[in-house]
Formats: structure tokens, sequence, C-alpha cells
């Protein structure tokens, strides 16, 4: 993880945008099964403690991790799960991306060692960007 205040080389940029009730829709018909198969317990909790935004904080993460498939140029047939890619809170309250298993394998591989995370959400609608990239950049002479 990158504190940010160095240099990045971009290796990828994700985009994607989701409506919300198509979330709230996939919460009231498939429940925790729904959850657990999509995210992690920690994007749970975070989404729990505001039953009122519930549903769009969830697309927000949804959003996130489509965005980072996009940013990494795979897909889910690729071998990753959706609890593979992880969005929580930095103290600070930005987001930030977690990854696990083959998501991280996937992105140690491309060189990635930095994500840049934003989201956004409005009562119908909610949107991430992610982009990914190295910031062990060697200084060149």
């Amino acid at each position: 993880m990158s504190d940010m205040t160095h240099p990045m080389q971009v290796i990828g940029v994700g985009i994607d945008l989701i409506e919300v009730p198509r979330i709230a829709r996939m919460l009231e018909e498939h429940g925790a099964r729904f959850l657990d198969r999509v995210f992690t317990p920690a994007e749970q909790a975070y989404a729990n403690a505001s039953p009122a935004q519930r549903a769009q904080r969830l697309a927000a993460r949804f959003a996130a991790k489509e965005a980072a498939l996009k940013a990494l140029r795979m897909g889910l047939r690729e071998g990753i799960s959706w609890t593979d890619i992880e969005c929580i809170h930095r103290s600070d309250g930005s987001p930030m991306l977690v990854l696990h298993g083959r998501a991280a394998e996937i992105a140690q591989s491309m060189g990635i060692n930095a994500w840049v995370v934003s989201l956004t959400h409005i009562q119908e609608m909610a949107a991430a960007t992610v982009t990914a990239g190295r910031t062990d950049l060697k200084k060149v002479d």
C-alpha cells in the first residue's frame, strides 16, 4: 500500500457505474447468500453501520470491485472471487483496496503495489474509479 506521496506509474484504470436499486433487489432476493458471496465481513459491517445508506454503500463497493477488475484487465473468469477485492477505509475515511487470493497474485505479477480509489453515490446511482500503479520507481539519471 502506498501513502501516495511518491510518484506512481499508472498500470491500469477502471471505472464503474451501478444502479443502487439493482443491489437493493439482490439483497431482497438473495440476502446473506449474496452478501457473503460478494462482500467481505468488513465491507458488510461498514454498510450495516448506516442502515439508511446500506444499499448505496454496498453498491459503491460493488462498483469499486468492478473498477478494480477493469484496472487489472481481468474478469471473474480468471479465478478471482468477489471477496478477493476488498474496499475498506483508512483512518482518515478515504477508501482503499486490499486484495486477497488470486487478485493479489495477479496484481503482484503485474507489478502493482498501489491503488487510488474514489467512490461516490446518490439515492439511485453509485460509481467508483480505481487506478492501479507502481510506486517503487527507480530514479533515472
